[in-house]
Parts: C-alpha cells; sequence; structure tokens
C-alpha cells in the first residue's frame, strides 16, 4: 500500500514543480510584453520626431497618416492572429 501512496504522490509533485515553471513563464512572458510595449512607444515617438524633422512642413500631415495606417495594420494582423491562436484551444 505505501508503494501506491507514492506513485500518487509524484505525480502531485511533478505537478507542482510543473505549475511553479508555468507560472515563472507567464511571469517572463509578462515582463518581455512590457519591456515590448515601452520599446514600441519609443519607436513610435521616434519615428514622429523623424518625420518632424526630415519632412517638409506641408507633406508632415500625409506622412503621419500612412506611418499611422502602417502602425493600425500591423495591429490589427497581430490581433487577429492572436485571436485565431486562441480560438483554436
Amino acid at each position: 500500500m505505501s508503494e501506491a501512496n507514492t506513485d500518487t504522490e509524484m505525480p502531485e509533485e511533478s505537478t507542482t514543480d510543473f505549475e511553479i515553471r508555468t507560472n515563472l513563464y507567464r511571469a517572463a512572458l509578462g515582463l518581455f510584453v512590457l519591456l515590448a510595449v515601452v520599446a514600441v512607444v519609443q519607436l513610435y515617438t521616434s519615428a514622429n520626431a523623424s518625420i518632424n524633422t526630415f519632412v517638409a512642413h506641408e507633406y508632415r500631415p500625409l506622412f503621419r497618416m500612412a506611418f499611422n495606417l502602417v502602425v493600425l495594420l500591423v495591429s490589427a494582423i497581430g490581433i487577429s492572429w492572436t485571436v485565431r491562436e486562441l480560438s483554436e484551444d
């Protein structure tokens, strides 16, 4: 009977280790997402500053519109891909 108890305890310990590892990966993923968001915001503001520096005053709205459209399309593709991946589960 002690062997049966040992067999049932082993999966519980490995399940706990698996849960800890999963939570650590989730925390790391959250940290990386936060870093990515900060980097994207800084990239966005730098791109707008570059438009202000290198594009003539009368063409700035057109360049900003094109840049914002590209950002919007990339975001829509990312959202669509994420929703598709989540709906498969």
